[in-house]
């Protein structure tokens, strides 16, 4: 039974540089449209379903008007009344306080704002609407509705970012914002985004790769806790939804280009809005096997703190995993990339610097 859904938002105020997920330029009646289709995936889809995290994500879902957003919130509400965590996104231009207010009143307890940067020039070059006063405007009004659990997205690795412009950022931000969660991203170079297309190259990998290891050891020493890859979380905020991602439960999603997992298959909603308007969901269904479950399993699961959970994993896939997977894990361990310690696989530190090669040990064959 799934626990966890997720709603995908297309419509944004303005296209950022880098982007290449399923979105649009906000338009009213596209909005309008796309509210009546939505309606009729979230009936068909969350009839019945008893959900402990829900999150809706983009595109902006906050550039849609303070009118649509509350469509689209009374519509979830029979459905996201139970859930212990509800997350929007959210980009700090577009979040006012009637808009927080209205999250509030309809069971919002958890939002997570685009930030990407404090740098002017980097921002104006990533095309983000918004400076280091709007963030901390928008951080207050959250408190004062009574908002309090609040994730930021950073971005490293951008054209012309320094490493002194991103100790700067992270020091600002320890100092002065007040939240409990961040998520930090490398750029990626998307083909089909505007950087793509101006063939805009990445920075030199060995400055990303000590962009990403200040981060995570700086922000350690601020009270941030390194629970997964790419996020920190102060105590007892971890992002619930994501956990279930990561701990490979089953999930729903809703929306086009949305993405979902259940009973074996995973499927992806269409990402064209025409498509979406005229027969709705449209899904491309992949039926996963035993052996591609196991490792995407083991892939997400590796990215966090915890590792797996092999208790779990056994019950899951009838198979003892030591005896499995004895081969693989053998130098792993031995190495120390791997531990295994109460009842769960983990990587170390020196082993999470090269996830992506120890992942490749794990890949089924052919």
């Amino acid at each position: 039974m799934c626990k966890s859904a997720y709603l995908h938002v297309p419509f944004c105020k303005d296209i950022c540089a880098y982007c290449d997920f399923t979105r649009c330029r906000y338009h009213a009646g596209l909005a309008e449209k796309w509210l009546k289709a939505i309606e009729k995936e979230i009936k068909q889809k969350l009839k019945g379903v008893t959900l402990d995290t829900f999150y809706i994500g983009g595109g902006t879902p906050s550039a849609l008007t303070y009118h649509q957003l509350s469509r689209l919130l009374v519509m979830l509400k029979p459905y996201t009344r139970t859930c212990e965590e509800f997350t929007m996104e959210a980009n700090v231009d577009s979040l006012d306080i009637e808009k927080i207010q209205l999250c509030k009143e309809n069971y919002i307890n958890r939002i997570s704002l685009g930030v990407q940067s404090l740098q002017p020039e980097l921002l104006k070059m990533i095309k983000r609407n918004h400076n280091k006063e709007d963030i901390l405007r928008c951080i207050k009004e959250l408190h004062s509705i009574g908002i309090d659990n609040i994730s930021i997205d950073l971005i490293y690795g951008l054209p012309n970012q320094t490493m002194q412009m991103w100790k700067d950022d992270l020091k600002d931000i320890v100092e002065h914002f007040d939240i409990q969660h961040i998520s930090l991203y490398a750029l990626t170079i998307e083909e089909h985004s505007e950087f793509g297309r101006l063939h805009i190259k990445n920075i030199d990998e060995d400055i990303e790769a000590d962009m990403y290891e200040y981060a995570v050891a700086y922000l350690k020493q601020n009270g941030f806790e390194h629970y997964e890859i790419s996020n920190f979380a102060k105590a007892g905020k971890y992002s619930k939804h994501n956990m279930a991602y990561w701990d490979y439960d089953d999930f729903i999603g809703i929306g086009m280009g949305a993405s979902g997992k259940q009973q074996h298959q995973r499927y992806d909603n269409t990402k064209n809005m025409q498509t979406y308007f005229e027969k709705g969901a449209s899904p491309t269904i992949i039926q996963l096997n035993k052996s591609d479950e196991m490792f995407e399993n083991i892939m997400m699961s590796l990215r966090t703190k915890k590792g797996l959970n092999i208790h779990q994993f056994e019950k899951r896939y009838e198979i003892s995993f030591l005896k499995q997977y004895h081969k693989e894990l053998k130098p792993l361990l031995d190495q120390h990339l791997l531990e295994h310690s109460d009842g769960y696989i983990h990587a170390t530190e020196q082993g999470m610097e090269i996830l992506n090669e120890i992942l490749l040990k794990f890949l089924p064959d052919e």
